[in-house]
């Protein structure tokens, strides 16, 4: 009675520890990976998926493993960083003026679509699950793209156009998913989906979307009058970005609209209604650099990598089918684009990696239809993981190839 005071032995850990010790680590691992002159997020990705493996390890030694909802919170709000700032890449007028590269991007995201959702019905998953694994795949992943630019300060055509290419990819995938999800929502009440039941599947679906768009759109313009108010002090206004990334995330979720669709909208919009280049003042380097780390260092910290043979194998084939399409699609409308061939497979490379939001997506789904989250989970995290590691390598070798790179 007299020592109750004292903390219990062995001491307890909570998990803002663990997460704390995770992002400290995840910053260690990414300076030893950057001193072996590889990109740091391949650090930061090793640390996370070492983290998953020895999950059980830790817990046996009284650190407490990170929540789901923690970790929910966390990545969610580092992903809307990263998808508002990769939202505002996307240059209307550039795709106006250039029709080939609006074609390019239509039809490699189309076509990978098409053929993963093909792929995977060939290895017996459902069609929902094999859609959603389809559109999942269409992601370019845009936390790898930024990094990656963010770390060798690259500029040039085939940085520029692999960062327009991701952004669009990024907003194709969350719109397919969006949808996709309001057909699970309806799926998990009826057990079976048929034609007859459209209307149900339509008005969630439109609610869902547009809902989504609106909101990204009334941020977009609040955001931009906002910042014409606190003009003269460059911190407040990068307060105020991310106060509204914050608001958008929040007022998303409470709305039951998709957060990740407001917030890779609201950054397309804010940069299309910003003619007096305000968001250029505000410029979030710091904010997304942070985000960037954790969201590396948590992508797979509480996924379950025991993953069997058939997973991998379906695994394997989505990530050959994907590569396949946005490296041939990349070459064959080069010229017509406006770049050469071998410029064209650069930017191609850049568009290998597969991105971690995905997994976030997959989470939307377990909330409703856990059975198929499952099937849909395995082969995701194992092409994340897979991409997101080669995919940094292919993009900065490409862009040292293409000699756009600065020591």
């Amino acid at each position: 009675m007299a020592y109750d005071f004292l903390p219990p032995w062995p001491l307890q850990g909570t998990s803002a520890l663990t997460l704390a010790l995770l992002a400290l680590m995840a910053a260690v691992c990414g300076e030893l990976a950057a001193r072996l002159h590889v990109p740091r997020l391949i650090g930061y990705t090793v640390i996370s998926v070492v983290f998953a493996v020895a999950a059980a390890a830790l817990s046996r030694i009284s650190l407490a493993p990170i929540g789901a909802d923690s970790a929910d919170l966390v990545l969610g709000i580092c992903a809307a960083i990263i998808l508002f700032e990769v939202g505002q890449r996307v240059s209307w007028g550039w795709l106006r003026r250039n029709p080939a590269l609006t074609l390019t991007s239509l039809i490699e995201a189309g076509l990978t679509f098409l053929l993963v959702y093909l792929v995977m019905r060939l290895g017996s998953l459902s069609p929902l699950a094999a859609a959603l694994i389809g559109a999942i795949s269409v992601a370019t992943s845009p936390a790898v793209a930024i990094s990656i630019v963010r770390e060798y300060r690259a500029q040039g055509q085939v940085t520029e156009r692999t960062l327009l290419l991701t952004a669009m990819n990024s907003i194709y995938a969350v719109l397919l998913a969006t949808i996709l999800l309001g057909w699970v929502q309806v799926d998990a009440h009826l057990n079976t989906f048929a034609w007859h039941d459209f209307g149900r599947w339509i008005l969630p679906t439109l609610y869902l979307v547009v809902g989504s768009l609106a909101l990204a759109a009334i941020a977009a313009r609040l955001l931009l009058r906002a910042l014409a108010l606190v003009r003269g002090e460059r911190a407040a206004q990068i307060v105020v970005v991310l106060a509204f990334i914050a608001i958008v995330f929040a007022v998303a979720q409470a709305l039951r609209l998709s957060p990740l669709l407001a917030l890779v909208t609201c950054g397309a919009f804010a940069r299309t209604l910003d003619h007096e280049r305000r968001l250029l003042a505000a410029e979030l380097g710091m904010p997304v650099a942070i985000a960037l780390v954790l969201f590396f260092a948590l992508s797979f910290a509480t996924v379950n990598i025991d993953l069997g043979f058939s997973v991998w194998l379906a695994a394997l084939a989505l990530i050959a089918v994907r590569a396949l399409c946005k490296l041939g699609v990349a070459v064959a409308l080069a010229r017509p684009a406006g770049l050469s061939w071998r410029k064209g497979l650069l930017v191609g490379a850049g568009l290998l990696p597969m991105s971690a939001v995905a997994l976030l997506l997959t989470r939307d789904v377990a909330a409703v239809n856990p059975g198929l989250a499952a099937q849909v989970g395995g082969v995701v995290v194992i092409g994340v993981v897979v991409m997101q590691v080669a995919g940094a390598f292919a993009f900065s070798g490409a862009l040292r190839r293409a000699g756009e790179t600065r020591d």
